[in-house]
């Protein structure tokens, strides 16, 4: 039996570990051993399959808090000599970690047989380290949009394979890192909301059971609260709507992360529901273990990212469902949403245009009939666990010698 050792450093729940979880759920003729640096409760609601094992790290120091402290350092510090320091100290902190998970990595895993070591968000040292120690196979699988340029190039050229999880993620990489086309593909996360309703506790559904009683029209944002997330732009489309659509009511299902700017910007948000006075139009629900629950009663799902974005989940997970979908036309949105067949795009940034396509899909609800069974049908066929377990299934049987 192959032996896989997934390194997943997710550091919220859902998403792409979530997705790695429920393709390797398809495939109990392997084992798995999953190094996080969260608790497997923390990061999936499932249960722990018995071809699983977890493998926990402690990381007391992060490229994101460095870089954030160098920020600081930079615009608070005035003495030369005391910056000097100052960056030094965060930069021993860092390389003190880094040595620190290594270290674990090896203790955990030096005696364990391995036959292949996948990193779950792209190029990683932990990962590269692991597979050279081992000298066994390296997957890369790309989940996201980051910068590896400043990477020494050994980390790049140990990937045996380059995963994409969309198409636009894919060129958009190969343009920046001049990849080899012939160890890149595009592989799918899975989506299956007929099984995943199935698990996912039917409570707390009571503000979208009341709004749908009451005859309000229901639309649904599912997405970690943050400025690239674009929520502010859903919020201004409402306002334009308000008068047109009194009915009009907006769920906000998320959380944002324990940062001063995520914070920042989600007390803003909630400064200017009632600045603009929808306070009853405009509902934050928070982290709910049940999405797809909610996204039931609404009649249209929005997301409005203004960066990038490889493919939200969350198009797909709508559009399974049967709602009429509207995505902001960037990343991997075009990939799942194809404009006027299978959901409505708008340009990026532009309130204006989203609040126009709302408008649009709740006059014309004839014209959205075939639309929504086209994008059941697009999103069904192509992010089907079966299919996408396949994939991997034949990515993870090749056999190469390591040398």
């Amino acid at each position: 039996m192959i032996n896989i050792v997934i390194f997943d450093p997710a550091e919220t729940a859902g998403g792409a570990f979530s997705r790695a979880v429920e393709v390797a759920t398809e495939l109990p003729e392997f084992n798995y051993v999953f190094v996080t640096y969260k608790s497997f409760a923390s990061l999936h609601s499932g249960r722990c399959p018995p071809h699983y094992k977890i493998v926990r790290l402690f990381s007391f120091f992060n490229p994101t808090q460095a870089s954030r402290l160098h920020k600081i350092i930079g615009q608070s510090v005035t003495t030369k000599i005391l910056a000097k320091l100052c960056s030094v100290t965060v930069n021993a902190l860092l390389k003190a970690n880094k040595i620190s998970l290594l270290v674990q990595v090896i203790c955990c895993l030096a005696w364990r047989k391995i036959d292949l070591v996948q990193a779950n968000n792209g190029i990683h040292f932990i990962p590269y380290h692991l597979s050279k120690l081992k000298k066994v196979r390296l997957i890369y699988y790309f989940r996201d949009l980051q910068y590896f340029a400043h990477l020494p190039q050994q980390f790049l050229q140990q990937g045996e394979q380059l995963i994409f999880v969309g198409q636009k993620l894919m060129e958009q990489y190969q343009a920046q890192l001049n990849l080899p086309h012939h160890k890149c593909q595009v592989i799918h996360s899975p989506f299956d909301v007929a099984t995943r309703l199935k698990f996912e506790p039917e409570q707390d559904l009571d503000v979208p059971k009341h709004l749908k009683e009451s005859g309000k029209k229901i639309i649904v944002c599912c997405s970690r609260i943050c400025a690239a997330k674009g929520q502010h732009l859903i919020i201004e489309a409402i306002k334009q709507l308000s008068s047109l659509w009194p009915e009009l009511t907006l769920l906000l299902v998320g959380e944002a992360a324990k940062n001063q700017v995520d914070q920042r910007y989600l007390k803003g948000l909630k400064q200017k529901v009632r600045e603009y006075q929808l306070n009853d139009k405009v509902i934050f629900l928070g982290h709910r273990h049940n999405p797809l629950h909610i996204l039931q009663y609404a009649d249209i799902a929005v997301q409005a990212p203004i960066y990038f974005e490889a493919l939200s989940g969350s198009l797909v997970e709508s559009a399974q469902l049967g709602i009429p979908t509207i995505s902001a036309d960037i990343g991997g949105a075009s990939e799942v949403i194809i404009q006027g067949k299978t959901g409505f795009l708008f340009p990026s940034g532009d309130q204006d245009a989203l609040a126009s396509l709302i408008d649009r899909i709740l006059r014309n609800p004839e014209e959205i009939t075939p639309i929504i069974q086209q994008g059941k049908a697009h999103t069904l066929q192509n992010w089907s666990p079966i299919k996408i377990s396949a994939q991997m299934r034949a990515v993870y049987s090749i056999e190469r010698d390591i040398g």
